[in-house]
């Protein structure tokens, strides 16, 4: 029997689409409603997807090549794309609802696909392929020809951005949003998705001449960090990779090892950004920190997580990184007693230690904190205040009001969000307990 392959990650799932329209009209697909069966027996998917004829169109998905990030595709439809929307639809269902899919065996049509699939590629002399490693020349001939492409969208997007910068910087706010949805789609299609959100992001910073020129310079040092790709540490390479959006090699992260120990679940946080979804979860042991992260495509459930404000007991791997905070989770993770939490920071030390950060990982988006004594001040906006200084606050109305209902006006320790902007609040100790908040904040 053929293993069952882990699935794609949406972001990996995404970086196969041919363009950034077949792209947008998957992650409308990947929903389980508008499939009729969805299945996955023996390595592959098939599903039918209801289209505007009256027979849904039958589709489905070979994973069981040599490399799992190259899987092989087959659809009734008419589209000359390849995949088309509908593969990469059923991708991203196994990708976001796998609960979904049972182990029915495919229409006659796709098995017979699948068979010659199969025998074709089934050895020509005796061997064992069972423990086989991937073929070394196929693994190079495939990173190859993605950073050939990657190599080609940031040429364009310098480029651009040079020219952005002739143009003035005032002239940015009347450039049509088009400009900066086209580059992005592009950028998609060259198999930077990292680098396409940063851009589908400048229009957030027209009318803050400062903000965007920072967030401009963050993309231009993207297209000049990668044609020196191979002077960088590993670490660097490893934060270059994750800005522009490679997958991140999760058996690799896994078989390094971890950190076993008792972990404190500090909070959740989800940013909701186009079609996707992404819930981070935020662990503290002693001086270590590590974030969990979650996908959901159309505001579909996540995944079960940790509850936030417990204590567990598991192992966690950190990614690689100049700056370890990305995690993975090892296992199970069991109930634990909750432990002493260590002091907080004041809010000039946050700054400090988040600056440093940025120092090693340009492209970090935010670092989370335990901070306070802060005293809350409503307002437009709010703001936390200590001796060392003060900084705005973002957060949902709910949230706030509940912050400043729990400090009774007093100084409270808050763990939060720093983005370079805001300071957004994930719980605040009361009374010796953490009482978690549910965030929800734009990204």
């Amino acid at each position: 029997m053929t293993p069952t392959p882990t699935p794609l990650t949406p972001d990996a799932v995404l970086a196969l689409a041919p363009d950034a329209a077949s792209a947008q009209a998957a992650r409308k697909l990947a929903a389980p409603g508008k499939w009729q069966n969805l299945n996955t027996p023996d390595g592959s998917l098939w599903g039918e997807c209801q289209g505007s004829g009256r027979t849904p169109y039958l589709t489905g998905v070979d994973l069981s090549g040599p490399a799992q990030t190259s899987p092989a595709f087959k659809c009734t439809c008419p589209s000359r794309k390849f995949p088309c929307k509908h593969a990469l639809a059923l991708l991203l269902l196994r990708a976001t609802h796998a609960d979904t899919f049972g182990q029915a065996a495919p229409p006659a049509t796709l098995q017979t696909w699948l068979d010659g699939r199969a025998a074709r590629a089934a050895p020509t002399t005796p061997t064992t392929t069972e423990n086989a490693a991937p073929d070394p020349a196929a693994q190079a001939r495939r990173r190859a020809a993605r950073e050939k492409k990657v190599t080609a969208g940031l040429d364009a997007l310098q480029t651009f951005l040079k020219d952005l910068i002739r143009d003035g910087l005032a002239h940015a706010p009347a450039r049509p949003y088009s400009d900066w949805d086209t580059q992005a789609a592009r950028l998609v299609d060259a198999q930077a998705p990292g680098a396409a959100r940063l851009v589908r992001q400048i229009p957030d910073h027209l009318h803050d001449p400062a903000a965007l020129l920072s967030h401009l310079t963050r993309l231009y040092l993207l297209t000049e960090a990668w044609p020196r790709r191979d002077t960088l540490s590993g670490g660097q390479q490893a934060d270059l990779r994750a800005a522009l959006g490679f997958p991140l090699d999760s058996a690799s992260v896994l078989a390094g090892g971890g950190i076993r120990a008792d972990w404190q679940v500090m909070g959740q946080s989800v940013t909701e950004e186009d079609t996707l979804s992404t819930r981070r979860t935020w662990l503290v042991s002693g001086e270590h920190t590590a974030l969990l992260l979650d996908f959901s495509a159309w505001g579909r459930p996540f995944p079960p997580a940790l509850p936030p404000g417990a204590a567990v007991q598991a192992e966690v791997c950190h990614a690689p990184g100049t700056f370890p905070q990305r995690a993975l989770l090892n296992g199970e993770a069991l109930a634990a007693a909750s432990g002493p939490l260590p002091a907080g920071l004041t809010l000039d030390a946050l700054l400090d230690r988040h600056g440093a950060a940025l120092a090693l990982n340009p492209w970090l988006d935010r670092t989370a904190h335990l901070t306070g004594p802060l005293q809350v001040i409503p307002g437009d906006p709010w703001h936390a205040q200590d001796t060392t200084g003060r900084l705005p606050l973002s957060g949902s109305d709910r949230t706030l009001h509940t912050l400043l209902a729990l400090s009774g006006g007093h100084p409270v320790t808050v763990y939060a969000e720093w983005n370079g902007e805001t300071l957004t609040p994930l719980s605040v100790q009361h009374e010796g307990t953490l009482h978690p908040f549910r965030t929800v904040a734009d990204a």
